[in-house]
């Protein structure tokens, strides 16, 4: 089953009681190869499993509960149960209402997918704020996610035509190839499986750089307000000895 929705009231939470001497905390992930998927009902994906080292090696069980992302946030915004999350890019909006870890990855720089025979649509801008600023192109996200700070901030500038979805990125593609929209946005590390996942050839794609485009962004462990400030300091010190910086 690709997608598990499970009642608030049905989820797992951080409690002192053990199993096999590890504290639990339920650990909420989307679909969104190759950082997260359910595969034979478990969960997968490298971010996944970098999450599994962090929390082994903090003491404490990852509980994972695949939730579609617009899901997740409603449950940290609501702060009844204490509840983390794999791989959210940090910003003013969610720092108000969440908790953040330390980075556990960086993403390449964010790339503009669109069908090659559009590509002649995006030669002719120079930046990536033209592109958002041509009123003819119309760009496909998912409501729920972030950029990173700067991308979003241009994109509430530039207000280009938007095509969103509250569902999952992999039907975004498909939004392009049936001519709703002209381009998304997307870490290149993320397109192939992307592209698979949606039933789609990836010979009719291109992935065009801006030479604004920022760098790549952060990915965090988000958290409920709710969750003990020491057991975030315990799986901050699980990340700096498993990834140190470089």
């Amino acid at each position: 089953m690709k997608q598990i929705i499970i009642a608030l009231s049905c989820i797992p939470i951080i409690f002192p009681g053990f199993s096999h001497g590890l504290e639990q905390m339920t650990v909420m992930y989307f679909n969104r190869p190759p950082y997260y998927d359910t595969i034979d009902n478990q969960a997968q994906g490298f971010l996944v499993e970098m999450t599994r080292q962090i929390f082994d090696t903090a003491g404490i069980r990852p509980v994972f509960t695949e939730i579609p992302p617009s899901r997740i946030i409603s449950y940290i915004k609501s702060q009844e149960k204490p509840i983390c999350s794999i791989g959210w890019f940090k910003n003013k909006e969610r720092e108000s209402f969440a908790k953040f870890s330390i980075p556990i990855y960086e993403d390449k720089p964010l790339v503009i997918l669109t069908l090659k025979l559009k590509k002649p649509l995006f030669d002719r801008h120079q930046t990536i704020k033209d592109v958002f600023s041509d009123r003819t192109l119309t760009l496909a996200k998912v409501d729920s996610f972030s950029y990173g700070v700067i991308m979003d901030e241009w994109i509430t500038t530039y207000a280009p035509p938007v095509h969103g979805i509250q569902s999952m990125q992999s039907l975004l593609p498909k939004l392009i190839f049936n001519n709703r929209a002209s381009y998304m946005l997307v870490a290149p590390e993320e397109i192939s499986v992307m592209l698979k996942e949606a039933e789609l050839d990836e010979n009719h794609f291109i992935a065009l750089d801006k030479p604004d485009i920022p760098p790549g962004n952060k990915r965090y462990l988000i958290f409920s307000k709710d969750v003990d400030d020491g057991i975030i300091d315990k799986i901050n010190q699980s990340i700096q000895t498993l990834f140190p910086k470089k």
